[in-house]
């Protein structure tokens, strides 16, 4: 569960960067490892660098899953993934770091009440 979070948080916070924004000198550095067969591509190396510095630093894995949670742009049980912790563990870290939670009424609930009282029957 760990490596798939990590790779939501890449997907996540690089959606909007182009290689062309990596400094000049570690892009030569990547396409190095690249031609050296270290790594088939770019995103593969930036994978790794990701997922070993979220390994090094696992604060900074949490820290990227509250923001985003806060920023709306996953929800709960996504941030708990990235975080690499049960949805109760990120709740707690969410009520420690003081940011709420926001719980959106299911749209459908008529419906779904409706569904389930036929069942029922």
């Amino acid at each position: 569960m760990k490596m798939k979070g990590i790779f939501i948080t890449y997907a996540i916070l690089f959606k909007t960067m182009t290689y062309s924004d990596i400094p000049a000198l570690v892009e030569k550095e990547i396409n190095a490892l690249i031609k050296a067969n270290y790594y088939p591509s770019m995103s593969e190396a930036i994978k790794d660098a990701f997922r070993t510095l979220f390994e090094a630093k696992p604060n900074l894995r949490i820290t990227s899953a509250r923001l985003l949670y806060k920023n709306k742009e996953v929800s709960l049980s996504k941030a708990a993934e990235i975080a690499g912790v049960s949805i109760e563990e990120f709740k707690e870290m969410l009520t420690a770091a003081g940011i709420e939670r926001e719980i959106e009424p299911d749209k459908n609930i008529d419906e779904n009440v409706e569904e389930i009282m036929e069942w029922r029957t």
